[in-house]
């Protein structure tokens, strides 16, 4: 049940009865913000469930199931997906109609009580030239339906019967939007840097209309778990194609894999040269993508002879940006710096350890927060930490193992003053331009993907951005594909000086970084990384 408020521009509220709450102050708040947005048809709030978890935040149609999903469905409340935002749909349970839709489009008998009429009703009203927004600006909750509980099993025949009747209307309409049609081989459900990557490329490139088959390469599909993505899983629907371009997106050893139709193999290193084991899997391939300059030449230089093409990675906006609530630590200091990064010997965290505790001392209102996790390229953590002969009289360092879901991963940074990491080098670097993202001044080795993507155009770090000196030097590690390589040694004299420049000039520090971040989450975001993926696809279907 719902009511439907008219106001004196001719617009509509429709509230349903479940939204807890005052109807006075919705009204304002939705005209208002209503009132600045172009072509808008339909605003929605933010609809938080019985358990403050978020039941809708704007919405998008998973098209393989043809099915309204919300974004950041069922998770706590940090402040992600920020602003006022054009979705596909909402449901129909708070929310303005303007008069100029509800004029054409009548409001639907049963709204807000169907997910997919509520869906079939916004796709209407973007067919006929409207706009569908969802803001932030304000947020209520959503107690469920209490009056009318039905049974299991006519809540199931229901929604099979309206589930199919909406595939019928609106499935093949919609699906004939996606294009260029690939297969990604991959993996993207694990706590690591390739995983995110995965995962971001796949929902980028999904929401940019480009039709997604996905693999597992690591085992067979039943046994990966969900993603906590809902357009990638929804990818899963689809039965993997050897008719297809296929991209492997993998340690270059992995390229054998790739059985598409048109083959890329896609990969990154964080050492010098590129090692010489993976050059013949890389001219396996049609093409090759990595996602800086000096990957590109370090490849070339070893001897891959196909085309090579540069795909960046980056970083979800609506996740990681300045506004994000920060977290509770344990620790008591007022100024924390932070870090995020596996414990193994290529990210350093034994060096940054030694030298934070020996810049900073006990007395200073200060610590350092190392958020980790252990890796088979070294001992656990806590024999690690042992290890480590860090001075008595050094600022405390507080050491958590830990996995933190997406949405409290940005809260985790805004937490933080200043985020530090002395790698060996990095491929990439997600952590940095996380932290960057979330508005916090960065110190890390001047060496590396960082290096070269943290620059103005006149060669000048970013700013907010401080690179550590260095001297390439033999890399120590086990893990094999480095044996015999070179990578940065970050100089520990430097990274003292930088962290106390960030401690005694933080406000300034931090206004820079904040500009920065604008930046990162602008031209890193995941959909510019989708952009020259896009363009590779199109010319390949142009010339295959």
């Amino acid at each position: 049940m719902f009511k439907v408020v008219k106001l004196e521009s001719g617009d509509q509220i429709i509230a349903s009865w479940d939204i807890v709450g005052h109807l006075a102050g919705w009204i304002d708040t939705l005209f208002q913000e209503s009132e600045k947005l172009k072509d808008c048809g339909i605003l929605s709030a933010l609809i938080l469930n019985h358990e403050n978890k978020i039941y809708f935040h704007g919405g998008y149609i998973a098209p393989n199931l043809m099915m309204p999903v919300s974004y950041a469905l069922n998770e706590e409340y940090y402040g992600q997906y920020p602003g006022t935002r054009e979705v596909e749909m909402v449901p129909l349970l708070l929310c303005l109609v303007k008069k100029e839709l509800a004029d054409k489009l009548p409001i639907i008998e049963c709204a807000g009580d169907c997910i997919f009429k509520d869906a079939e009703y916004c796709l209407k009203a973007q067919e006929l030239g409207f706009k569908v927004y969802t803001t932030d600006e304000l947020i209520v909750q959503y107690r469920g339906k209490g009056y009318a509980l039905k049974s299991k099993e006519e809540f199931a025949r229901e929604f099979a019967l309206n589930h199919n009747f909406f595939k019928e209307m609106w499935g093949k309409k919609y699906l004939e939007q996606y294009k260029y049609p690939i297969m990604y081989h991959t993996g993207v459900e694990a706590p690591t840097g390739f995983a995110i990557a995965a995962k971001n490329y796949i929902s980028s490139l999904l929401r940019a209309k480009v039709k997604v088959h996905y693999s597992n390469l690591f085992g067979i599909p039943e046994i990966e778990p969900l993603s906590d993505d809902g357009l990638v899983n929804d990818a899963r629907e689809l039965p993997p194609s050897m008719d297809l371009p296929q991209i492997v997106w993998a340690q270059a050893p992995l390229f054998f894999k790739n059985s598409g139709k048109y083959k890329i193999g896609h990969c990154e290193f964080e050492g010098s040269s590129a090692p010489s084991s993976w050059i013949s899997y890389c001219n396996m391939m049609d093409e090759v993508w990595v996602p800086t300059k000096w990957d590109k030449e370090k490849f070339a230089n070893a001897g891959v002879t196909v085309p090579i093409y540069i795909i960046p990675q980056g970083i979800d906006p609506n996740y990681f940006h300045p506004n994000m609530a920060p977290i509770k630590t344990d620790a008591k200091e007022k100024f924390k710096f932070i870090t995020n990064a596996t414990w193994e010997p290529r990210k350093n965290l034994r060096d940054l350890i030694i030298a934070f505790t020996n810049e900073f001392s006990r007395d200073e209102d200060v610590c350092l927060i190392v958020k980790t996790m252990s890796s088979a390229l070294s001992q656990p953590v806590k024999k690690e930490i042992e290890a480590i002969k860090a001075p008595r009289e050094g600022a405390r360092v507080y050491v958590k193992e830990d996995i933190l879901p997406t949405e409290q991963l940005g809260c985790f940074y805004t937490a933080g003053n200043c985020f530090v990491l002395p790698t060996h080098g990095e491929g990439w670097g997600l952590p940095i331009f996380e932290a960057l993202a979330c508005g916090l001044p960065i110190i890390t080795t001047g060496y590396g993907a960082p290096n070269e993507t943290l620059r103005d155009d006149k060669g000048e770090p970013l700013p907010g951005v401080h690179f550590v000196d260095f001297e390439e030097g033999e890399a120590k590690t086990s893990y094999v594909y480095l044996e015999g390589n070179k990578w940065a040694m970050p100089k520990i004299d430097d990274l003292q000086k930088k962290m106390r420049f960030v401690f005694e000039n933080y406000k300034e520090e931090k206004k820079k970084a904040l500009k920065t971040s604008e930046i990162i989450r602008q031209k890193f975001s995941w959909d510019s990384c989708a952009v020259p993926i896009i363009e590779r696809l199109k010319a390949i279907y142009a010339t295959n």
